[in-house]
């Protein structure tokens, strides 16, 4: 075989075997770069106490949520009720409501269901922000 085809041969197969794995790294690093400040609503969210309703016997979470977000918004939080083995019993949604960024908003979540024996624990489940802001943007118009 002449030398000129194992030299085609070699950098064709180098090529079919690192062009795949630049492009991986190449997504990874730009993934990385583009989420590297990215923050999640639950991070905002506190469960400033957890406990049982006296009078109606549904467990109660309540929350702080202190808005680290860009501008304005409104938070939508899920608590999960769980018993003392970590397993769900049940769900509340709370909300609080046009939030100025670095404010801090209070809302109380109640589960549906009396809560049985024991102390619930009180997970946040999922949190929401959608910004109130109004967008700036060029005029439309004549």
């Amino acid at each position: 075989m002449p030398r000129w085809v194992v030299v085609v041969l070699w950098v064709v197969g180098s090529l079919v075997v690192l062009v795949p794995l630049g492009g991986i790294a190449a997504y990874v690093y730009a993934v990385g770069e583009n989420h590297e400040n990215l923050r999640f609503p639950s991070e905002d969210v506190t469960v400033a106490r957890c406990a049982v309703d006296r009078v109606s016997g549904r467990p109660v979470a309540e929350l702080s949520v202190t808005s680290e977000a860009g501008r304005r918004g409104t938070y939508t939080v899920t608590v999960e009720f769980q018993d003392e083995r970590g397993e769900a019993v049940d769900r509340g949604v709370g909300v609080v409501e046009d939030l100025a960024v670095g404010a801090t908003g209070r809302t109380v979540v109640a589960g549906a269901e009396a809560y049985g024996p024991g102390v619930p624990r009180c997970v946040v489940y999922e949190a929401d922000f959608r910004s109130t802001a109004p967008t700036t943007g060029a005029a439309v118009g004549p």
